[in-house]
């Protein structure tokens, strides 16, 4: 008998639309070769221990979409349960797993409206699971640096490059309208207006130092906009527990020209929650101790859902007797 068999169908395993959790993988900086070199992956992202149940083979990618087609290990204890469900079209989704980030993204090109989290310029994935809902919570946790350390949302930042080369200069709607300006003239408006002003100046004898002047006041300006924003910024971050004070003052100087950088990657820092607020008394908690169903009449099931995930999966599991999906 075949141990193996390799299923004609096409799943996507990754593109750089925005995820689940609010960050971007970009394709462009997809490391495929990396994961070429052993392409394997579980069921759910779960049962390690039970060994591999899928490969895949036949890697393509078309525009910022990656496609491959699985091959089923019929050793595996799920192995022809996974081959019917395909079949049948009951299971329809790859999602990649244990991601290794490189490199995240400082170019405001690479950041798309409404995203929250960072945008990941540099990456491979070490397995990809046949899963029902792609970008489930058990992926969540599957996130690491180069050399295999775990990190998670709140420290994705961390790997920020710590080059970046922008700057920008604030007028004050007062400057605008001395140009003739309205409050939301855009960039070229504002450049082709200053430009004039500074002709007109030329124009005039005895105006060169006063032009002068001007233009180291407006820096000076600019120079204050900026660096109260940025102090605005990281004095939020600090209140909020986001950060600390040693990582805020490297921040004040890896972003001292780019307040709006620094703003993005501060965003996508949740709050600092404390373990104790996160888990409920470990194992001796009376929750642990109880039922889903004594814990549903209780009303607590959605407390221990915010407060304790790991445990409310438990309880699920035991109730219906597969694991939680997020709806």
């Amino acid at each position: 008998m075949d141990k193996l068999k390799k299923i004609d169908k096409e799943y996507l395993l990754t593109d750089s639309t925005v995820n689940s959790y609010g960050y971007r993988l970009l394709t462009d900086g997809y490391l495929m070769s990396e994961y070429e070199k052993n392409p394997i992956g579980y069921y759910m992202h779960k049962n390690r221990d039970a060994g591999v149940v899928v490969k895949w083979e036949d890697f393509r990618k078309e525009g910022d979409k990656v496609f491959a087609k699985p091959v089923i290990n019929l050793s595996h204890e799920r192995g022809q349960r996974t081959v019917d469900e395909i079949e049948s079209g009951f299971l329809n989704a790859a999602s990649f797993g244990h991601f290794v980030v490189l490199e995240i993204s400082s170019n405001p090109e690479d950041y798309l409206e409404g995203q929250t989290g960072p945008s990941v310029s540099k990456w491979f994935n070490r397995e990809c699971s046949l899963v029902d809902i792609p970008g489930n919570y058990n992926a969540l946790t599957d996130l690491f640096d180069e050399n295999e350390n775990p990190i998670t949302l709140e420290n994705l930042a961390d790997l920020t490059p710590k080059s970046i080369n922008m700057k920008q200069i604030f007028f004050t709607a007062e400057q605008l309208g001395k140009m003739n300006l309205k409050a939301d003239a855009d960039q070229a408006s504002v450049e082709t207006a200053f430009a004039n002003l500074i002709a007109e100046a030329a124009k005039v004898p005895g105006l060169e130092t006063a032009r002068q002047k001007a233009v180291e006041d407006l820096k000076a300006l600019q120079d204050k906009t900026t660096g109260d924003k940025i102090e605005s910024l990281t004095k939020t971050a600090l209140d909020e527990k986001k950060i600390t004070a040693e990582l805020a003052a490297q921040l004040k100087a890896d972003y001292s020209t780019n307040p709006d950088g620094l703003e993005k990657v501060l965003k996508a820092i949740p709050a600092y929650q404390p373990i104790t607020g996160q888990l409920i008394d470990g194992e001796k908690s009376d929750m642990a101790k109880m039922s889903w169903s004594e814990l549903d009449k209780q009303g607590k099931l959605e407390d221990l859902k915010a407060k304790n995930p790991v445990l409310f999966n438990e309880k699920y599991k035991a109730e219906f007797g597969k694991e939680y999906s997020g709806k």
